[in-house]
C-alpha cells in the first residue's frame, strides 16, 4: 500500500469524513439504514463500514474492495475499533462479486466511488444484481440533463509502471440516473446537494483533495485540484 493510500485510509478512520456523517444522517432520516443488512461497496479500508457499524449497532455491515491490501490493514483496525461486532470486510470485484453475496443485503452503500467509473451503469447494473431493496451513493451530481465526463493525470501519484496516474472525476445528471434506476426496477427515488457546514483547508503540494471556498452569502464551495465538486446523496429504492 502505498504511504498517501495509509494515510487516507486510517486518518479517516479516527476522524470520519463529515459527508460520511451527514449522509448516514440522511439515509437515518427515512429510515434506510437502522436494523439493516448493508454492503459497503469499494469500501476501500473500512473507515465507512467501521463507522456506520459503531453508529447502527443493530445493523450488519459488510465491505467488500478489490484491493487485498485495503482489506487486511482495514481488518486489523475492525478488530480493536469495531464496538459491536457487527461488520467485516472481504476481497470482492464490483464486477464480479461473489455469488454468495445475491439477496444477502436490505441496501448497498457506496461512497464517492461512481465518479470514478467510465460509464457508471454497467457498474449499477451489477449492484442490482445483488437484489438489494436499496442503493444508496454519495457521488457527483448535476440536477440538469448534462452529464460531464472529466479525466485527469495525476503526477502526484505515480503508477507502478507510470509517472502519473489517470483517474475520472464524472459528473452525472440526476433525472437521467433517476431514469435509469427506474429502468433497472428501482422506481423510487430521493436525493439532496451535500452543502458542507466546516472549512476544509486547501493541500499546501496542490494534490487533489477536497478544500473549501466560502462565498460571500457563507455557502462552502467545495473544490478538489481544479474542478468544483457538486457532493450530492442520492438512493433509489422499490
Amino acid at each position: 500500500m502505498k504511504k498517501y493510500e495509509e494515510q487516507y485510509h486510517l486518518s479517516q478512520i479516527q476522524h470520519p469524513y463529515r459527508s460520511t456523517e451527514v449522509f448516514a444522517d440522511w439515509l437515518e432520516e427515512y429510515g434506510f439504514i437502522q436494523r439493516s443488512r448493508v454492503l459497503d461497496m469499494a469500501c476501500g479500508a473500512g473507515a465507512n463500514t467501521l463507522y456506520m457499524a459503531n453508529r447502527y449497532k443493530d445493523s450488519q455491515f459488510v465491505g467488500l474492495d478489490i484491493n487485498e491490501e485495503f482489506i487486511i490493514c482495514g481488518n486489523k483496525q475492525i478488530e480493536t475499533e469495531c464496538a459491536y461486532n457487527n461488520c467485516c470486510l472481504y476481497k470482492g470485484d464490483w464486477f464480479h462479486p461473489d455469488n454468495k453475496w445475491i439477496g444477502a443485503f436490505d441496501g448497498i452503500i457506496s461512497f464517492q466511488t461512481l465518479l470514478m467509473f467510465p460509464d457508471y451503469r454497467e457498474a449499477l447494473k451489477m449492484l442490482v444484481e445483488l437484489q438489494p431493496k436499496w442503493i444508496a451513493c454519495s457521488s457527483l451530481f448535476y440536477e440538469g440533463r448534462i452529464e460531464y465526463t472529466n479525466k485527469f493525470r495525476n503526477y502526484y501519484r505515480p503508477s507502478a509502471d507510470k509517472e502519473y496516474t489517470d483517474t475520472y472525476y464524472n459528473i452525472h445528471s440526476i433525472p437521467l440516473f433517476q431514469e435509469y434506476m427506474r429502468g433497472l426496477g428501482y422506481p423510487e427515488f430521493r436525493y439532496i446537494p451535500f452543502e458542507i457546514d466546516i472549512d476544509l483547508p486547501k493541500t499546501e503540494n496542490l494534490d487533489i483533495g477536497t478544500y473549501t471556498i466560502k462565498t460571500e452569502d457563507g455557502k462552502r464551495i467545495q473544490v478538489s485540484g481544479g474542478l468544483m465538486m457538486p457532493w450530492h446523496f442520492v438512493v433509489a429504492y422499490k
